[in-house]
């Protein structure tokens, strides 16, 4: 077995020769092309870094413009509703003045229409008063001439007018 452990030995001291000088040969012909794949690894990676710096840069900026004119349209906006509420004031006082105006007008009209009937009422009535007062006086006359006395004394008087007149 002595044997059989030597060359156990001998074959693990090949092998790794075989693995360190294999080691040697893949530094020595791959340094350049490793060293320029970490290279350029590094580099692509350094790249993406600065190219997300740039891009966070522009996205910084970007959010302070969008917030800047946001801030300005809700200003924009609060003056707008500001100015809407003036306009809808002065629309009301406007529409309340011209109602109050067509108001007065009416009351004017209707103060005008019942001062004319009011006269027009107080002539019929002055109109109906004198009818029946010459329709009674007329009857009283009728009544008082119908004695014999009262038509003597007309027939006096106009006798006497009669020869005055003459």
């Amino acid at each position: 077995m002595a044997m059989a452990e030597g060359h156990h030995t001998l074959e693990l001291l090949w092998k790794g020769i075989n693995i360190l000088l294999f080691l040697a040969i893949v530094y020595y012909f791959g340094r350049k092309p490793v060293g320029e794949a970490f290279r350029s690894f590094f580099l692509k990676l350094t790249e993406g870094l600065e190219e997300s710096e740039r891009e966070l840069k522009h996205a910084k900026e970007a959010l302070e413009k969008a917030k800047l004119e946001y801030e300005d349209a809700k200003r924009r906006h609060a003056e707008q509703i500001e100015l809407a509420e003036k306009t809808a004031q002065q629309m009301k006082e406007e529409e309340i003045r011209k109602v109050n105006e067509i108001i007065d007008r009416i009351k004017e009209k209707a103060r005008e229409s019942i001062e004319l009937e009011t006269k027009k009422a107080k002539e019929e009535l002055l109109r109906y008063g004198m009818q029946k007062a010459k329709e009674l006086a007329i009857k009283k006359l009728m009544e008082d001439f119908q004695s014999p006395d009262m038509q003597k004394r007309y027939i006096e008087k106009s006798i006497k007018k009669m020869e005055a007149n003459q």
